[in-house]
């Protein structure tokens, strides 16, 4: 039964993307650890687009590699914040069904090279990775693009149309992602999703993307 906690648990799927299968090229030393900062939607944006802070949480990634009888272990801390808005679901009633999550992940950098893959990853790789690790999104189909400006930088945001559930009644899901930028020392994915028959909705997701800026998130 998909439900409001499923929803986060695919948009959390985004902050797994940093894997580092097969860089056996950083043998060699101690372990290699690389922790994301925090990033926030502007209060400014929230009181405009009606959205409450949710929670921040880690996802941690560590693999330990192994080549010519040497070994390494790299961890990798990944930050996630998100916000909700309760929603008017028609027969399903007055429901947390708008969620937006900024995602931040650290810039592997190890001699000299860089291995998180999300940030050569498009929209569609990772909306397509969102679908494969919640099984309640299904029939993915991209919808349009925009531009949007994230922290001074221009990037893509693209919308997906999806068929999905909410407590055993199916939905139609509306899915905003956004292609990595930099911020700082890490890169940023944002993710909005929130059911079809939101009117408008997709105008406030684009806001909370363009209000994401560094820092931890107010509580």
């Amino acid at each position: 039964m998909t439900s409001r906690r499923a929803y986060l648990a695919a948009v959390g799927a985004v902050s797994g993307v940093a894997s580092l299968a097969g860089c056996l090229d950083i043998i060699g030393g101690g372990p290699a650890t690389f922790e994301a900062s925090p990033s926030r939607v502007s209060q400014p944006v929230l009181d405009e687009t009606g959205y409450s802070f949710d929670g921040l949480t880690e996802e941690v990634t560590e693999e330990e590699f192994s080549a010519g009888g040497q070994s390494r272990t790299v961890e990798v801390t990944n930050k996630l914040t998100t916000y909700d808005r309760t929603v008017n679901l028609g027969p399903l009633g007055e429901r947390v069904g708008a969620i937006f999550a900024a995602v931040t992940t650290p810039q592997v950098t190890v001699l000299g090279r860089e291995f998180n893959p999300v940030e050569k990853m498009s929209t569609t790789e990772l909306a397509t990775m969102i679908q494969d690790q919640f099984l309640g999104i299904e029939n993915l189909q991209q919808e349009d693009e925009r531009s949007v400006t994230i922290d001074g930088e221009q990037t893509t945001a693209t919308k997906f149309r999806a068929d999905a559930g909410y407590d055993g009644s199916p939905i139609k899901l509306n899915l905003y992602v956004s292609e990595a930028t930099e911020m700082g020392g890490d890169f940023l994915v944002t993710v909005g999703v929130y059911p079809e028959l939101l009117f408008g909705e997709g105008g406030r997701i684009r806001s909370l993307m363009q209000g994401v800026e560094p820092g931890a998130p107010e509580e």
